[in-house]
């Protein structure tokens, strides 16, 4: 019969003091490491649309997603660049915590409120459209060379007119 090796209790209270310690360090490492590796893999974007409007923030990427909040026209938001069905990830954006955003939103530049009016300066006509690269717009499809619009927002890139969507190098301040 074997002898059962008794412990006393300075003993018990050093093998839970190393357990203990043990624990707190997996725990700290495992933080600093997903802190480290996640800020290196974020990006900031902005969300671009008409000044007063909002993006919906979904919890899965797709229209049928259940809306978790929303950002507002000129937000920034946090991402790892995944992409999926058109939608990018966003991370530490409000009450939501996480979610998805539709791309025809995002811009990778922090954008400018304008407001003015501009003239049209394309040799042909432009195609309006309803996001960023997205559809064109049915009802006033086209802006021409020398019809005016409004420009809301511009990240160099493109603009967010009274018209739609439209590639900003088409387009200079009115000159009235």
């Amino acid at each position: 019969m074997r002898r059962r090796k008794s412990y006393s209790v300075f003993d018990k209270e050093k093998i839970v003091g190393f357990i203990a310690l043990i624990v707190i360090v997996i725990v700290i490492t495992a933080a600093i490491t997903a802190s480290v590796c996640h800020g290196e893999q974020l990006s900031t974007c902005w969300i671009m649309c008409k000044p007063g409007s909002r993006v919906e923030i979904r919890a899965t990427p797709g229209k049928s997603g259940i809306s978790e909040g929303w950002l507002d026209c000129g937000d920034s938001f946090e991402t790892d660049m995944t992409i999926k069905n058109g939608w990018i990830r966003c991370y530490d954006v409000g009450n939501a915590g996480e979610g998805w955003i539709y791309l025809g939103y995002v811009v990778k530049h922090k954008p400018e409120e304008i407001k003015e009016r501009y003239i049209c300066v394309a040799n042909r006509q432009v195609a309006c459209r309803r996001w960023i690269a997205g559809p064109q717009i049915s009802r006033k499809p086209w802006l021409k060379n020398g019809q005016y619009c409004y420009v809301y927002m511009t990240d160099g890139e493109w603009a967010v007119t009274s018209r739609g969507y439209i590639k900003f190098d088409y387009l200079e301040v009115s000159p009235e």
